[in-house]
């Protein structure tokens, strides 16, 4: 019971990030390592949360359509590979369809529950009440949080195996195009960041690391440090050639 409470507080957590300030805590990285915390396995949590990490990198939210539940599926995916032993394959098999599901309870939330509080926002706003709005907007944040960390919590106590047993209702046609769509979400996830660095010149430092990798066998940590140092060398180069700039205008 004790471990459900603080599975369900960091789920609570994770919901909350946007009205906290979204600093990316709520991602499975993050999330993954509470709960490691929480069920006393620190290691594995942060195993699996890099794991889902990657399954989930890919998923964001276009318009009105809602990618599969980053929280839900992080948070219990993580935890019931700690408890059931079934590892990180165990933790993607389940979440990405636990995700699925807790996108429906989100959607409903959202279209009947969020979206009169913001009628109400509307008609207070009408009015004139500020603080009548800045009411709806707080409530509308907790009928949101409070549900769908009630919801984590409760499936975490029920058990991996009921949870099982609900996703066997599921067609198998329908599992396996979500077992199809979490192994092409890591390249994906991949593709948007190799889009976001890639330019003439940056291109040439990504191919280094990438043959680092390839053909001298440097770990990852390893080329993570190279990196840091190079763009401390290129800062430092910048701000040298801006300061003797600046001393040249100046004698001039």
């Amino acid at each position: 019971m004790i471990q459900a409470i603080l599975v369900g507080l960091i789920a609570f957590f994770a919901y909350m990030g946007d009205a906290l300030g979204y600093s990316q805590y709520d991602r499975p990285l993050c999330t993954g390592l509470l709960v490691g915390i929480a069920l006393g396995d620190v290691q594995q949590g942060l195993l699996v949360g890099a794991s889902l990490e990657l399954v989930y990198m890919g998923t964001l939210t276009i318009g009105g359509a809602f990618p599969p539940d980053i929280y839900t599926g992080g948070i219990l995916g993580t935890a019931f590979a700690i408890t059931t032993g079934s590892g990180i394959e165990g933790a993607v098999a389940l979440s990405l369809p636990i995700a699925t599901l807790a996108l429906l309870v989100k959607q409903f939330i959202y279209t009947f529950v969020r979206g009169y509080f913001v009628h109400k926002a509307d008609q207070y706003a009408e009015d004139g009440n500020d603080k009548g709005v800045a009411r709806m907007h707080v409530l509308s944040t907790f009928a949101y949080s409070i549900p769908m960390a009630i919801l984590v919590g409760v499936c975490f106590y029920a058990g991996g195996p009921t949870i099982k047993s609900l996703l066997g209702i599921i067609p198998g046609f329908i599992m396996n195009g979500l077992s199809a769509a979490a192994s092409m979400l890591p390249a994906l996830g991949f593709a948007m960041l190799v889009k976001l660095i890639i330019s003439k010149e940056l291109a040439p430092y990504f191919f280094l690391g990438f043959l680092a990798a390839s053909y001298l066998k440097i770990p990852v940590l390893g080329i993570a440090c190279i990196g840091i140092f190079i763009a401390l060398l290129i800062v430092n180069n910048k701000q040298v050639a801006v300061a003797g700039k600046g001393d040249n205008d100046d004698d001039f």
